[in-house]
């Protein structure tokens, strides 16, 4: 495996969070518009938040309270712990808004243009947590991950049309080809550790669509090859435009995958939830604040169409910073991750309250 030259080239936010201006709070979800603007699920601020190329502040959406904080909201261009954005080929924006358990879209300029989706397990509902994982492929569709916890969820990635409009689903609970969840055992989360503690079950996260014209024209592929991260079963399920499932990636080779990213080549980018399951002694159980993170969870791990590694992005000075807050490093609800559209050496990866802004050059 040849290793890419990469360099962090900036720092966004504060290693210890805020809810100023260009300050985040577990930005956990991002997307790059083809403009090259970067949008922000700033999760626990509860916000959405437009950056351009250079780091400049578009604009901010989200609640605030009678002092001006960032506050949980359910009104449209408002939101509840937002995990994912995506963006269309109009630079329209996706968000799925999590704790409401729907999507919203809005325009270019934050403009909220639609809502769709509520809690439950009926069609074009999400359960558990709500949604965590949105894409949007070559036709136009939107694609959503129908998330697990503790209390349950439907383990599917359901379809819709660009105005909210019910299409399809494929997946479901299990450890077989297509299937999400299902074979990691509830004691092994941590959640014996008190309540709120350790990750808990995910099941399918992050989507990628690898929409290269090759694809398409090779196997009237609708859309394109669809990747799921399939967080529980350690590994990324890939699925054929129609939804039928088509293999599986990253076993033995990714850990937990939360977030996916795919430039034009198809490499795909895979960030993860840091564990400390047994038999992993990464933090000490009788001071939780103090939890370590797992090397492999320091590094976004790339993988070719063939399911090959090749190559990890991070940095020395990058692992410094997430040494942050109380000695925790990475969040462990998801890491962002981005591709710029306009100059896909730009890779934009979530470091606990920070963002990372890198130069991936692959050589050739």
């Amino acid at each position: 495996m040849n290793e890419p030259t990469v360099e962090l080239l900036d720092t966004i936010g504060l290693p210890f969070g805020g809810q100023d201006n260009m300050e985040f709070s577990n930005p956990s979800g991002f997307a790059c518009d083809p403009a090259g603007n970067l949008v922000v699920a700033d999760t626990g601020n509860h916000r959405i938040v437009k950056i351009d190329g250079d780091g400049n502040l578009l604009w901010s959406l989200g609640a605030r309270d009678d002092r001006g904080a960032p506050r949980p909201g359910t009104a449209q261009g408002e939101f509840s712990s937002p995990q994912a954005v995506c963006t269309d080929s109009e630079a329209n924006i996706y968000v799925a808004d999590s704790r409401n358990c729907r999507v919203q879209k809005l325009s270019p300029d934050g403009e909220p243009i639609t809502a769709f989706g509520s809690w439950g397990n009926d069609y074009g509902q999400f359960g558990g947590e709500g949604p965590i994982g949105i894409a949007v492929d070559e036709k136009g569709r939107v694609l959503v991950s129908d998330s697990h916890t503790v209390l349950g969820g439907n383990h599917r990635v359901e379809r819709f049309d660009s105005e909210g409009d019910y299409l399809d689903q494929f997946g479901g609970y299990g450890t077989g080809l297509g299937q999400f969840a299902g074979s990691v055992p509830i004691r092994e989360y941590g959640l014996d550790f008190g309540p709120g503690i350790g990750p808990g079950p995910i099941g399918p996260a992050g989507i990628a669509v690898d929409a290269e014209p090759g694809l398409l024209l090779d196997r009237n592929n609708l859309g394109g090859d669809i990747y799921v991260a399939d967080c529980d079963n350690d590994r990324i399920v890939s699925f054929r435009g129609t939804g039928e499932p088509a293999g599986v990636l990253g076993v033995d080779a990714v850990r937990r995958p939360r977030q996916l990213a795919i430039d034009s080549t198809g490499r795909l980018y895979v960030s993860g939830v840091h564990a400390h399951e047994p038999p992993f002694a990464v933090h000490d159980i009788n001071d939780p604040h103090r939890w370590r993170i797992e090397l492999e969870c320091r590094w976004v791990t790339v993988l070719n169409r063939s399911d090959a590694v090749i190559g990890r992005i991070g940095t020395p000075e990058a692992h410094d910073i997430m040494e942050h807050q109380l000695g925790r490093g990475l969040h462990s609800h998801g890491y962002g991750l981005a591709v710029s559209r306009t100059d896909e050496s730009i890779v934009y990866v979530q470091g606990g309250n920070c963002i990372f802004k890198f130069r991936v050059d692959w050589g050739g």
